[in-house]
């Protein structure tokens, strides 16, 4: 029989044995692990060029479609152009795509292919992957779109996502989308703004504001309607509960209206003058707390044919299709007004949800962005606000994510005005 001590002894040499034998067989384990790591790091990366590929080759084709009076081989040399701009960027410049565009019959037909250089797949000898895109854009005769971009310009958008700032990205996304669909025929998009904080910024004729009398108009900032007209696109009446202009909630009232004019954050009607779109949005700063449904009521109200804005086609106008793009990265902070005058943020959250089904009934296609929000409640009400959940719902965590949102935006509205179904 063997000594107790001798017994611990060889148990200690066969656990430091067993532990090498471990370690060697996680090491061989580590391998395919770090692989299919790897393999998933490059199909994302190649999935995001894939978006900015369909981005510049949609630009190019829409580009060549929408000008008037050019040859085809003018058309096809200024699809080429438009997608070369569009596709060089720091991203991209040491990727070379092959584009090729032809006219067929009443349309443009566009395609592109790259080779995305691999990081860690390189060690089984995959160097690249094919990535390839195709669109087709014709111009259905006076088929034309109305977007209403309902804004988030609250505080908490000065904060980074990714590499940019969060209201810097959208900036940046959202006059992409509008130059983009505007290219070469504004007429077919008008476009407006809702920059939204916890107050909109507007001009409104002064019969349709609290207080105001005489003709002319007023400008300010004003929180919702009353309950329930802060959840319909109805006009104004004689009647104060209908109009704009209540006293501002108590809870965030030392945030006045002082700062919203130098950050230039004024509600914008629908227009078709795409430099006036533009320069709005270059110059939007942020400032205060979040009202997602006052952003909403207005945008709702921008589309709708209906007095104070009046610039949006009738409801049953075939030709026109209307969106509205809602983006936020918060939750409901403002109070807003409920049943029996009582406010409440709870209530800010049920007229959202009333918004946007009142929207889709009049055939709004509403689509969400939820960008870095972290509420799940908030995410929630936005996916049910779209349209689609699986079409016009997005989740974007950086300046990458929501410029390939607003991308894919692009192509959802492009499709009801160019693209053959």
């Amino acid at each position: 029989m063997a000594r107790v001590g001798g017994i611990k002894a060889l148990i200690k040499r066969f656990q430091r044995s067993q532990g090498g034998a471990v370690a060697v067989t996680l090491g061989i384990a580590a391998i395919p692990m770090m692989m299919a790591a790897g393999v998933a790091l490059d199909f994302v990366h190649a999935s995001a060029l894939k978006a900015r590929l369909q981005g510049a080759l949609d630009a190019g084709a829409l580009a060549a479609a929408s000008s008037h009076n050019l040859s085809d081989g003018e058309r096809v040399d200024l699809a080429k152009s438009v997608f070369d701009k569009n596709w060089q960027a720091s991203e991209t410049k040491d990727i070379q795509a092959k584009a090729a565009f032809s006219i067929e019959g009443e349309g443009v037909r566009g395609s592109a292919d790259i080779d995305v250089p691999t990081a860690l797949m390189r060690i089984v000898g995959i160097k690249s992957m094919p990535v390839g895109s195709d669109v087709t854009i014709s111009i259905p005769e006076g088929r034309k779109a109305e977007i209403a971009l309902v804004l988030d310009y609250s505080e908490s958008m000065t904060e980074k996502a990714g590499g940019k700032v969060k209201y810097v990205a959208m900036r940046e996304a959202a006059i992409k989308l509008v130059d983009d669909l505007a290219t070469q025929d504004p007429a077919r998009i008008k476009v407006g703004l809702v920059p939204f904080s916890h107050h909109v910024y507007v001009t409104l004729p002064k019969s349709y504001v609290v207080g105001q009398t005489g003709s002319g108009n007023w400008t300010g900032c004003t929180q919702d309607r009353k309950y329930p007209y802060n959840t319909e696109d109805t006009t104004p009446t004689g009647d104060d509960a209908t109009k704009w202009g209540h006293p501002q909630a108590p809870l965030h009232a030392s945030f006045g209206c002082a700062p919203y004019a130098p950050a230039n954050l004024k509600v914008l009607p629908l227009t078709n003058n795409v430099a006036a779109v533009r320069r709005q949005l270059e110059i939007m700063k942020t400032y205060s707390w979040t009202n997602i449904s006052l952003g909403v009521e207005f945008g709702f109200h921008l589309l709708s044919p209906n007095a104070p804005f009046g610039q949006g086609a009738e409801y049953d106008d075939k030709k026109t299709q209307k969106f509205m793009v809602v983006l936020t990265d918060g939750e409901q902070t403002e109070p807003a007004f409920g049943p029996d005058k009582v406010r409440s943020v709870r209530q800010g959250e049920r007229n959202l949800e009333t918004l946007c089904e009142n929207a889709k009934a009049r055939g709004i296609t509403m689509i969400t962005v939820a960008f870095d929000l972290d509420d799940v409640d908030t995410r929630k009400r936005l996916r049910e606000c779209s349209t689609d959940p699986d079409k016009n719902f997005f989740v974007a965590w950086d300046d990458d994510e929501v410029a390939s949102a607003f991308e894919e935006i692009k192509a959802q509205v492009a499709s009801k005005v160019y693209i053959s179904q």
